[in-house]
């Protein structure tokens, strides 16, 4: 079993990377997307609240469904929908199909998401887990490339790029077929008894106040996080005139600074904590939008950028791997679901509504939105810590 664990794991990190990929694809080809269906920019919003809600649907359903037909299986279903969904986005004739498909793919990459971190919770160390979402980031930080070198470079459409990373998702559906026998997620258990803990109802879990508080933060987080890739192509491009070839490759650093975070947290971790690591993250968050939003120059607005993925690539890890301590071991399931979930959400909806609000007042606005809403990551995080510490004292 020791080296079936070690096999899967290599699968996983392989998975993780293709819907890293198609995840960041739109980054850059949301900008020729828009000629194609003929949508303003804030129409972004109505595309990505259709993903997130097949994600949240995911999410929301990831407990059960592993419950009912086993890790292996959701992982492969979650593959097949992925890939068939990313074929869709080259294929949909019309505005309304490519909505259609883009819950369908989201439906596909939340099982996915879901399974695995489940799955990696449950049979690896924290290690594995910083390496696993390392590899969502070293696919965002390769989709941009992909579609510019495609759109650019091969003069094609960028609904090649979409049909190409479909294909591997059904590719990897297929490795994980051949190896379902070997799928297996150890129980949950008590760490005094040793014996099996049966998890919460979902209405048991929703009703506890440090469950929501943390939502609440993945929600904005999410906002900041994937609004800031999908909206800094538009920013750079349309907003301040950089060349399409400069600002791909800004967006690519933007994701590969993350990735180099997520690659460096386990080792700053072990040195100086996670309270402090994630102090230092938020903060360092908080310099790099300042920097970006200031826009002094261009090289400052890019090392801003930088700042920003690299400040933000602790937060998510961090807090799900602190949730079944957060939130008690009962409800750790429900509430790993519903932060995934949720920081989709908050993807599609904060990234949505700074679209409207540059489409209206101007895309310079883009800026100025991610400084606020990495203020107001930096602000839920002190409640969570208030929250922590007032229980604690009700509890001595």
């Amino acid at each position: 079993m020791k080296n079936d664990k070690k096999y899967l794991i290599f699968i996983a990190y392989g998975t993780f990377i293709v819907i890293g990929i198609a995840s960041g694809l739109l980054n850059i080809a949301w900008t020729y997307m828009q000629v194609t269906f003929d949508v303003s920019l804030d129409s972004l919003g109505t595309l990505l609240t259709a993903g997130t809600v097949g994600g949240l649907i995911a999410a929301f359903m990831s407990g059960y469904l592993i419950g009912k037909f086993t890790i292996g299986k959701v992982i492969l279903g979650g593959a097949l929908l992925t890939g068939i969904g990313l074929i869709g986005y080259a294929v949909a004739p019309i505005w309304i199909l490519l909505l259609l498909v883009a819950f369908i793919t989201s439906l596909g990459k939340g099982t996915i998401d879901a399974g695995l971190n489940n799955f990696a919770s449950a049979n690896y160390g924290a290690t594995e887990m910083n390496w696993l979402h390392a590899c969502w980031g070293i696919g965002l930080t390769i989709a941009p490339s992909i579609v510019t070198f495609i759109v650019l470079t091969m003069e094609q459409g960028w609904q090649v790029s979409y049909v190409i990373v479909g294909i591997i998702s059904l590719a990897i559906g297929g490795i994980i077929f051949f190896t379902l026998p070997l799928w297996r997620i150890n129980k949950t258990k008590n760490n005094e008894t040793n014996e099996e803990v049966e998890g919460a109802e979902i209405s048991e879990t929703v009703r506890r106040p440090i469950v929501l508080i943390s939502v609440l933060f993945f929600f904005v987080y999410g906002g900041l996080e994937i609004g800031t890739g999908q909206l800094a192509n538009t920013l750079f491009v349309e907003g301040r005139g950089i060349p399409q070839e400069v600002s791909s490759g800004w967006v690519s650093a933007y994701w590969g600074s993350f990735t180099l975070g997520r690659m460096l947290m386990g080792l700053f971790a072990m040195r100086i904590g996670d309270k402090t690591l994630l102090y230092m993250s938020m903060f360092t968050s908080v310099i790099g939008s300042l920097l970006l939003f200031l826009n002094l120059q261009q090289t400052l607005s890019f090392v801003g950028l930088m700042l920003l993925g690299f400040g933000q690539a602790a937060i998510f890890p961090i807090l799900i791997s602190q949730t079944p301590s957060r939130v008690g071991i009962r409800h750790a399931a429900n509430a790993i679901g519903f932060q995934v979930g949720f920081a989709g959400l908050g993807g599609a909806a904060l990234g949505g509504l700074a679209g409207i609000i540059a489409e209206n007042l101007g895309v310079e606005t883009i800026s100025a939105f991610i400084f606020a809403t990495s203020i107001a990551l930096f602000s839920i995080y002190q409640l969570i810590l208030w929250w922590e510490k007032r229980q604690q004292l009700q509890t001595t």
